[in-house]
């Protein structure tokens, strides 16, 4: 499969925060997910700067959840793992929409996973005026999130992890840019 998407990720006022191409994998209805091996650059619109990286991605957008899931293989050989909070995905076309909502849950090398970014929530949520619904959805992903973790539910399940080190040992290139 040679299709690509183009990922943009958005503030809650839908401006722009960064953005990034890669390779389509699967899709389906339960999740979206997107390849990039070394090479991949993303463009951060909010910092004004363009970052490449060096590690194999493999992103899990969740169609009805409002959460995704990065893993990365970083050249040492470990994978790291970030899931973004936010609204649930739109789709346009080849173009994935995700509004971010600040809090993130990133797991350490031990696998032990913590809440990032709470300052910023704070923030955000009187610069934008988050609603009182869209504040109750963010805690209650997070705990939603947590649970599947706990529970080893997917994408939690390990099979991304053995989805990433398939692609990355296959040597499938994308280093599609914006």
């Amino acid at each position: 499969m040679n299709e690509t998407r183009t990922v943009q990720v958005r503030k809650y006022d839908e401006s722009l925060h960064y953005e990034w191409t890669s390779r389509l994998i699967e899709e389906d209805g339960e999740c979206i997910l997107l390849y990039a091996g070394p090479g991949r650059t993303l463009q951060h619109h909010t910092r004004q700067a363009c970052y490449t990286y060096q590690s194999h991605s493999l992103e899990c957008f969740m169609r009805r959840d409002g959460f995704t899931v990065q893993l990365d293989l970083e050249p040492d050989g470990a994978i790291r793992h970030y899931c973004n909070i936010g609204l649930v995905p739109r789709l346009d076309g080849d173009v994935i929409e995700f509004i971010d909502l600040d809090l993130d849950l990133v797991a350490d090398r031990g696998g032990e996973w913590r809440l990032v970014d709470e300052d910023e929530f704070a923030v955000n949520r009187v610069r934008f005026g988050y609603p009182d619904d869209v504040v109750t959805h963010v805690w209650n992903t997070i705990e939603d999130v947590n649970r599947r973790i706990e529970i080893n539910d997917f994408p939690f399940d390990g099979s991304l992890e053995q989805r990433l080190l398939t692609l990355a040992k296959e040597g499938i290139s994308c280093s599609s840019s914006i």
